[in-house]
């Protein structure tokens, strides 16, 4: 039975596959494309480990320049890309609402936003989020909009933007940032 299922789950793997290469070369651009296997439900293997390596070191090296630009180390950053891409940036400097710690944290989907730091049982604060249509705003954005909401806490955070981008396209914008793989 199990050899039978094996069988059934590589077959379905194999139109899928086909599925998407279908999709693929049918598409007006790489923004089609992505829209049109994200409708489907459909993931285009080829070059997938490319454009998430490339995705990494354009993420890792516009973290960097972010958190130059809001004037915190490196050493308290963290990313991944994983099924989202995320990023974390620990904040030294407090808000003046809030006598926790603060985080500013970005995801490919929703942007920038500044949190209290909560243990992991407790449900996220939002402080504020960063509006606007570009997921990944140049780094003197952000850190105006850091600046911004410490001096200033906004009473009420933006709603999440929902941004929807092909990662391809975050990685080619983003390869302006890219830090060398032995640099990483």
């Amino acid at each position: 039975m199990s050899k039978v299922h094996a069988d059934a789950q590589q077959t379905l793997r194999t139109q899928q596959a086909m599925a998407a290469r279908t999709v693929a070369g049918h598409c007006l651009d790489e923004a089609d494309r992505g829209t049109l296997l994200e409708m489907l439900g459909l993931v285009d293997d080829e070059g997938r480990e490319d454009v998430t390596r490339a995705l990494t070191l354009g993420l890792t090296g516009y973290l960097r320049a972010v958190a130059g630009a809001v004037g915190e180390s490196t050493a308290g950053t963290s990313c991944e890309v994983s099924d989202t891409a995320t990023a974390y940036i620990g904040l030294t400097r407090k808000g003046p609402r809030y006598g926790r710690d603060l985080m500013l944290v970005w995801s490919e989907r929703d942007g920038w936003a500044v949190l209290v730091e909560t243990d992991p049982s407790e449900a996220s604060i939002v402080v504020s989020r960063l509006g606007g249509d570009d997921p990944a705003p140049p780094p003197w954005v952000v850190s105006r909009f850091v600046t911004d909401t410490l001096t200033d806490v906004p009473s009420q955070p933006q709603a999440r933007a929902h941004h929807r981008q092909n990662r391809q396209q975050l990685a080619d914008r983003l390869a302006a940032y890219a830090v060398p793989a032995e640099f990483a």
